[in-house]
C-alpha cells in the first residue's frame, strides 16, 4: 500500500507506491493469488464508460444530484486503482510507469484522491454557513454558521494525511490503511458533522420544502439516487477494479434469501414497525413540538405521493441505502457507527426523529450481520412501504 513516509505536505503519497503492503482484510496481497477477473487497468476503463452513461443519464433525468454519487465513485475507483498497485505487482509497474512517483501526473493524481472529497465537503460546509448568516442573526443561525465554519475546517484538515490516518484509524479499528480506506474515513466524517447545522436550521428547511417548486420525491429522482448509491458502493469495495462480479456481490452480501432468513424478515419488519411505533408515542408525549415537526416532515415528502411513487420510494430506499451502508461499509465500520452515519443522512427530520431512524439502523444491522445484505433490504422496503403508505392514511 502506502509507504509509510509521507511526502512534503502531509499529503498521501505519490500514485503508485513502490513498496507493496497489503490493503484490506480478505485481498490478495502481491505474493497470493492473482486479481480474478478483468485487470485493474481494463476496470478503470470500465468505470470511466459507467460514470459517462451516468453522466448522461443525469441530463436526461434531470437530476444533479446523481452526478455527486457519481463524482464520489469515481474518485472511489481510484482509490482502489492505487490500492490495487500495492496489492498486485504488475498493476504496480504498469502505474509507476504511467505516473512516476515525482512526476506532475502522478501528484495531480494523488492530490485529486487526497483532496476532492474533503475540498467538495468544505464546499458545501461553507454554503450551508452562508445560507445560515443570510437567515439572521439569532442563536440558532449563528450556531448553524459556526458550526459549518468549523466543519469547512475539518475538511480541509482531513487532506493532510496525518490526519486523515488517524481519524482512518479511529473509524476502523482493524485493517490496513490505504486510500480506499482512508476516503472512506473521509466521507464518514463529513456526514457525521452534518446533523447540528441542520437541526439549527430544521425550521427555515421545512418552509424552503413547503415553497419548493418541484417535488421532494418523484420516481425519476429517487432511481437517480438509487444509480448513484449503487455507484458509490460498487466502487467502495473495487468492483472492476480489484473485485470480479462474484467476489463483489460476496463482500456486500448480496446472496440469496434462504428459507431460515424468512422468519427474520418477519421479526425485523414487526421490530422496526414496533420501534417507531414506540418512539412515536413517546415523542408526541414527551416533545409534542418535535412530533409536529417530524410529521410536517413526513408528510411533506411522502404524504401525497401517488402508490406507484410511494411504492418507488420505498423500495429505491430500501435497495440503495442497505447496499451501500449495511452491505459495503458496516462490515468495515460496525453496526452502531453505520447506523450513526444512517441517521445523519436523514437531516430532515428533528433529533428525536433521528434518533428513531439510528435504532432502526441498529435493528438492520443486525439483520445483515445475522443473515445478509439481501434480507436487510427487504426488511428496509417492507418498512419504509408500510411508513409511506401509513403517513398517507
Amino acid at each position: 500500500m502506502d509507504p509509510t513516509q509521507a511526502p512534503p505536505g502531509g499529503l498521501d503519497p505519490p500514485l503508485g507506491p513502490i513498496e507493496p503492503a497489503p490493503v484490506d482484510p480478505g485481498q490478495p496481497g502481491p505474493q497470493d493469488e492473482p486479481f480474478r477477473g478483468p485487470s485493474p487497468q481494463q476496470g478503470l476503463l470500465r468505470w470511466i464508460f459507467v460514470i459517462a452513461g451516468g453522466s448522461i443519464a443525469c441530463v436526461l433525468l434531470q437530476h444533479a444530484e446523481m452526478a455527486i454519487f457519481l463524482a464520489g465513485a469515481g474518485i472511489l475507483a481510484l482509490a482502489q486503482a492505487s490500492d490495487a498497485a500495492a496489492a498486485y505487482a504488475g498493476y504496480r509497474h504498469w502505474v509507476q510507469d504511467r505516473f512516476p512517483p515525482r512526476a506532475a501526473s502522478g501528484m495531480v493524481v494523488r492530490l485529486f484522491v487526497s483532496a476532492a472529497v474533503p475540498g467538495m465537503g468544505a464546499l458545501t460546509y461553507l454554503g450551508i454557513a452562508s445560507y445560515a448568516a443570510e437567515l439572521g442573526q439569532d442563536p440558532a443561525h449563528r450556531f448553524a454558521a459556526l458550526w459549518s465554519y468549523l466543519a469547512a475546517i475539518v475538511c480541509l484538515l482531513l487532506v493532510l494525511r496525518p490526519v486523515a490516518d488517524r481519524v482512518t484509524a479511529l473509524l476502523f479499528r482493524s485493517g490496513t490503511i490505504g486510500r480506499t480506506r482512508r476516503l472512506a474515513a473521509r466521507l464518514v466524517v463529513i456526514g457525521f458533522l452534518l446533523p447540528p447545522p441542520m437541526l439549527a436550521l430544521q425550521p427555515d428547511l421545512l418552509d424552503a420544502m413547503k415553497t419548493s417548486p418541484v417535488p421532494l420525491a418523484d420516481a425519476g429522482g429517487l432511481f437517480a439516487q438509487l444509480i448513484g448509491e449503487i455507484a458509490v458502493a460498487l466502487a467502495g469495495v473495487g468492483w472492476l477494479v480489484r473485485r470480479n462480479g462474484r467476489d463483489t456481490l460476496e463482500r456486500l452480501g448480496l446472496s440469496a434469501v434462504r428459507i431460515e432468513h424468512l422468519p427474520v424478515i418477519l421479526v425485523g419488519l414487526l421490530g422496526a414497525i414496533g420501534i417507531n411505533a414506540g418512539m412515536e408515542a413517546a415523542q408526541q408525549a414527551w416533545f409534542p413540538a418535535l412530533w409536529q415537526l417530524d410529521k410536517q416532515a413526513t408528510d411533506l415528502i411522502a404524504g401525497n405521493l401517488p402508490f406507484w411513487t410511494a411504492l418507488v420510494l420505498g423500495l429505491s430506499a430500501g435497495l440503495g441505502e442497505e447496499i451501500l451502508l449495511r452491505g459495503a461499509l458496516q462490515p468495515r465500520l460496525g453496526i452502531v457507527l453505520t447506523a450513526l452515519l444512517f441517521a445523519s443522512g436523514h437531516v430532515q427530520y428533528t433529533w428525536f426523529g433521528m434518533l428513531t431512524i439510528a435504532m432502526l439502523g441498529i435493528l438492520l444491522g443486525i439483520v445483515r450481520k445475522r443473515t445478509n445484505t439481501t434480507t436487510a433490504i427487504i426488511v428496509h422496503g417492507l418498512y419504509d412501504i408500510f411508513a409511506v403508505l401509513a403517513s398517507q392514511g
